[in-house]
């Protein structure tokens, strides 16, 4: 009779070992793909919220911000005496524009009190790209009324250098 050899015994013992540790492989790498999924759909949230909160803030102060630069305009069109100039007409029109689309904007803008844990990864991705969509609609025109506001600082220093050198040529 033939006596098994050893080395199947441990070629039996190594085989039994690597199935074992494959499919425990295959367990782990599933658990880690759900983990990394879960995080993926938190960090989504985290950063929907984030945009959300910068929006309505944004929102909030734009309309001061506009009426801000309405008036200075006004103020700056007073003091030169171009306040019924054409300028200060389409001034006029593109402001109500502008009011007109602040209104759109806030109508579009998502709640801050609404919850997103309910979302796939997918939903919370295209809700973050439509929020930083809107994000970027409310910077240009907070970029707008801004460089209106630093244009209506510059046209006032001009004017009172004008007065000076008037000052000074009075004297």
């Amino acid at each position: 009779m033939v006596e098994p050899h050893w080395t199947a015994y441990v070629g039996m013992a190594t085989g039994v070992l690597g199935a074992i540790t494959g499919i425990s492989g295959a367990i782990m790498g599933y658990i880690s793909y759900r983990r990394s999924n879960s995080v993926k759909a938190l960090d989504l949230r985290l950063e929907l919220r984030r945009a959300v909160s910068e929006i309505d803030a944004d929102l909030s102060n734009l309309g001061k911000l506009m009426d801000h630069a309405n008036k200075s305009r006004q103020r700056v069109a007073a003091a030169t005496g171009r306040a019924q100039s054409g300028a200060m007409v389409l001034w006029d029109k593109g402001f109500a524009e502008d009011k007109a689309k602040l209104e759109t904007l806030l109508g579009k803008a998502p709640s801050s009190s609404e919850s997103y844990d309910s979302l796939s990864p997918t939903d919370l991705e295209s809700k973050l790209v439509a929020a930083h969509k809107l994000q970027g609609e409310i910077s240009q025109l907070k970029e707008k009324y801004h460089a209106s506001l630093a244009a209506d600082d510059e046209e006032r220093k001009e004017i009172r250098e004008d007065m000076r050198a008037r000052t000074r040529n009075a004297t």
